[in-house]
């Protein structure tokens, strides 16, 4: 599907916000790729298939849930407990015969995978755009991630042309997972405190429909969806179509335009 085209008058309408909350893992963050590379070997050991819908479709069947019972364990334990519930899905509890990993070995693979999102890279466009929406807004993150991980994963986007994001505002701070109200409030909170950002002066800018594009437009906030080709995730369900006021392919796109606007 082809992203819209804007003309001048409704690209105008991005000059009305001050500031910008974005997702950071699937928006700024290939966050898909990290977890297709750290989980397609089991399901090759399984002999099942391991393309990325598969592997991905399963990842995201099972975080949700456990994000939804543990609101208040950090992300890495939640992706460790992911990783161990995939495994045991796809090779049950091993034998005493078997040459599957013993649980140590799994429990160690699982606490790899977790510590490894502090290496997953940006996109391509992510960081030349950051450079050029911080021109126009402040900039924010709310993400389902803790302080010691997001602040690893910012070295990666922030520090070349001295770029810094505003704020950043985590699960472990507010103590529940987006789509949770409470993350979103939290935002705006601050996003008011700090800077005297007013909510309606606040453009949600995000990959994944469900986690915050819904919640933000169910608020009356303004919306930018970034639907990245290629995605397995973040697409809207049945019921969630039309939610983004704009929708942009990458987030150069979305810098391109509003530097369009304010031409």
């Amino acid at each position: 599907m082809s992203p819209p085209s804007y003309t001048p008058l409704e690209l105008s309408k991005l000059k009305d916000y001050k500031a910008l909350v974005f997702d950071c893992y699937g928006t700024l963050i290939d966050w898909e790729t990290g977890i297709h590379t750290a989980l397609a070997p089991l399901f090759a050991a399984a002999g099942r298939p391991t393309d990325r819908g598969t592997v991905i479709g399963a990842f995201a069947a099972v975080e949700p849930a456990l994000q939804a019972r543990f609101p208040t364990m950090r992300y890495p334990d939640v992706l460790a407990l992911a990783y161990t519930t995939i495994h045991a899905d796809l090779h049950g509890p091993p034998p005493p015969s078997s040459s599957s990993p013993s649980p140590g070995e799994v429990e160690r693979q699982a606490r790899a995978f977790a510590d490894a999102v502090e290496t997953w890279p940006p996109f391509p466009d992510t960081v030349a755009a950051l450079q050029t929406l911080q021109r126009r807004f402040k900039l924010a993150i709310l993400s389902n991630i803790d302080r010691a991980t997001i602040a690893r994963t910012r070295r990666h986007m922030e520090g070349p042309g001295g770029f810094a994001f505003d704020g950043v505002y985590t699960a472990e701070e507010v103590g529940a997972y987006k789509p949770a109200p409470e993350m979103l409030t939290f935002a705006l909170e601050r996003l008011k405190t700090e800077f005297g950002i007013e909510s309606g002066e606040v453009l949600v800018t995000a990959q994944s429909v469900f986690h915050d594009i819904v919640p933000a437009r169910g608020r009356g906030l303004g919306t930018a969806w970034i639907n990245r080709a290629g995605a397995v995730t973040g697409k809207p369900e049945v019921g969630e179509e039309g939610q983004a006021m704009f929708v942009f392919p990458t987030l150069g796109a979305m810098a391109e335009a509003v530097e369009t606007a304010y031409a």
